[in-house]
């Protein structure tokens, strides 16, 4: 049998992704469930190749992961995920090197289960309820692994799939009992049921935490196996697959809000003052450093640098229960000379404040996701293949040249947290190095982007599910692919949500244009200036020629029954209104104001992507406005 003939063509997927990777609450959960789901694919890809089997889509040669996973370990693997969970294999024996690639998900997923269950649960596992079984249950009927035989289409319709997974007794949609903090369909392990049974369920949990470091689980996290697995994955690497992770080098979220903030303050005269705090800080707490993570950014060592976030931000610096010095008690208010400790931080920290401002409290989650790779895979899979492949080679690098932090990539997928002045900027670059690396291979294909700027408050949970619904709902169906969708999320709720092609997000000169015009009001250069009056004004104005009685984040305001109206000479008009505090409106004010106007109108104005029709241009989102000036403020207020 030919290598080539259809017949021998395996489809070969494991799920789920988004119950696996996006119910996180840290961003070690974020990468854990991402690493680990990319490392069971390998294993899926290694047992096919040692089958003879070919892997035809992706392109896996030079690929660092599964190089590193068939020789059993040796070197230092990719520090994160590059293998999609989806691939296209063939082999003489299809069948046969899908199931040995099935088992071998599952024997190495058990393998990382059992070093979980042995070092932090089997211990404290006869103070639960069924623990054991619950874990068991749980473990074993998790992952759902699908292979087909034969061409792609038979990979697109469900009724083929092959569902590798035994559940004789069938497997509930929603498991009963008191429910996980982080993947809340799952019980978790302890079995009591908190409503009368709390004092057993709070002792179980709290032998578990004695187990770990202290930092590992929280005082009020009850988890799942699946959850608790990903938690402590780091810990049991190095036996589960050989290597030691550093689950310290994965910074929180803060952490990467702060980035342009630290760098500007360890290239500054004040980067002495900078580690004095520091080290008094690491005087007054404890397990506070966070080793190599300083490295992995900013490819440095400082001691400023390598600080647990908390201890950048005033706001969590004054809250006991989220940044603990010595001696602060679980319940209860803080003696007085640990208050007094803190109070000293504090002062050090609004002093460094004074001299180089503050950080941002808001970070962006990039998603970006290929258009159409279903279709190309078919029509010309290895090209597609090498395609991502070069695609692939160039994502790290330009997220790292945007101050930001690669959690996946894999095929065409990325997901990638940033700072938020650098976010849109590294979505753009990404679409043009996805389109370029297709055009190498002569076809066109476009990717779409899910961007989501959240404040540290927001559940990582929340913002995760934020950034699938408006890639997948806006972005690629209701916008037409090719496009980015954006979405801030702050502590009261969702302040507002864009989304254009990215034809109509750039400037002729390859510019993002809404972080031009953001920049340009922060720094307010030729007479530039607008107050908070002005945008909200001009929604309310939006809103009133459009007839409608609400405003609702990425509503798009319909004005063609307006015929002739000059909306930019209202919306100037409203600009010049908004400065009435000054003295004088020069000619040069007013020259200021036609063209900001002019610019923020155009990234306002409907821009589909190329699936949909040609916009009138009579359709408008004032969230383009606000999206403005949340990026001219940098988040840095609330």
């Amino acid at each position: 049998m030919s290598m080539s003939d259809s017949s021998s063509e395996i489809n070969f997927t494991i799920g789920p992704v988004q119950g696996f990777i996006a119910q996180a609450r840290r961003t070690r959960d974020l990468w854990s469930g991402s690493f680990l789901l990319s490392y069971l694919s390998g294993c899926a890809m290694a047992e096919i190749r040692r089958c003879d089997g070919r892997i035809k889509v992706p392109d896996v040669e030079g690929d660092q992961l599964l190089r590193w996973i068939e020789s059993d370990g040796e070197g230092a693997p990719p520090r994160i995920g590059t293998l999609p969970n989806r691939f296209v294999a063939s082999a003489e024996d299809p069948a046969g090197a899908a199931r040995s690639a099935a088992e071998g998900v599952r024997s190495r997923w058990k393998k990382i289960a059992d070093c979980v269950w042995n070092k932090y649960v089997e211990g404290v596992a006869d103070q639960g309820k069924n623990t054991r079984e619950i874990w068991e249950r749980q473990v074993n009927n998790f992952w759902e692994i699908h292979w087909t035989i034969g061409a792609m289409e038979g990979m697109e319709a469900r009724k083929n799939w092959r569902i590798c997974t035994d559940w004789s007794d069938g497997r509930p949609t929603i498991e009963w009992g008191d429910h996980c903090t982080i993947m809340s369909d799952w019980q978790e392990i302890s079995g009591y049921v908190r409503s009368i049974e709390r004092e057993k369920q709070d002792d179980f949990w709290k032998k578990i935490r004695q187990e770990t470091s202290g930092m590992d689980l929280r005082s009020d996290e009850r988890l799942c196996a699946i959850a608790l697995i990903k938690r402590m994955f780091p810990s049991v690497a190095e036996d589960a697959i050989g290597w030691e992770v550093s689950a310290d080098r994965w910074p929180s979220t803060l952490y990467v809000a702060a980035i342009p903030w630290l760098s500007a303050v360890i290239e500054s005269a004040e980067r002495d003052y900078a580690n004095d705090y520091a080290k008094k800080a690491f005087s007054y707490a404890e397990h506070i450093q966070r080793k190599g993570v300083a490295e992995q950014i900013f490819g440095r060592k400082d001691l400023f640098l390598e600080i647990d976030a908390n201890f950048y931000h005033t706001t969590s610096l004054k809250n006991p229960k989220s940044t603990p010095l010595k001696m602060t008690p679980e319940d209860g208010d803080e003696p007085e000379d640990v208050r007094r400790r803190r109070e000293e931080l504090i002062e050090c920290l609004e002093e460094l404040y004074n001299k180089k401002g503050k950080p941002s409290p808001f970070y962006a989650m990039l998603l970006m996701d290929g258009d159409n790779m279903g279709r190309l895979i078919r029509e010309s899979g290895e090209a597609v293949s090498r395609a991502l492949a070069s695609f692939a080679k160039d994502v790290e690098r330009v997220v790292h040249d945007n101050l930001g932090v690669l959690v996946y990539a894999g095929g065409d997928d990325v997901l990638a947290m940033l700072p938020v002045e650098r976010a849109m900027s590294c979505a753009y670059r990404l679409s043009v190095s996805f389109a370029e690396s297709f055009e190498a291979q002569g076809m066109e294909a476009t990717i779409s982007a899910g961007l989501v700027f959240a404040s540290h408050r927001v559940p990582l949970r929340s913002v995760m599910r934020e950034a699938h619904s408006i890639l997948d709902g806006i972005a690629k169906d209701e916008n037409g692919r090719g496009s980015m969708a954006v979405s801030v999320l702050k502590g009261s709720g969702r302040y507002c949500r864009w989304v254009s092609s990215w034809k109509g997000a750039v400037s002729p000169e390859n510019e993002v244009v809404l972080e031009r015009l953001a920049k340009n009001l922060s720094e307010k250069p030729d007479g530039i200036e607008a107050s908070s009056s002005f945008f909200y004004k001009s929604r309310e104005l939006l809103l009133m020629l459009a007839g409608e009685q609400r405003w609702s984040p990425g509503m798009f305001f319909d004005l063609s029954h307006l015929g002739g109206l000059d909306i930019e000479t209202l919306l100037q008009a409203e600009y010049l209104n908004a400065l009435e505090h000054r003295s004088e409106i020069t000619e040069e004010v007013r020259d200021s104001a036609v063209r900001y106007v002019r610019d923020l109108l155009s990234v306002s104005r409907r821009h589909r992507g190329p699936e949909h029709e040609r916009a009138t241009g009579k359709e408008i989102c004032a969230d383009g406005m606000l999206l403005v000036k949340f990026l001219s403020q940098k988040g840095v207020q609330e």
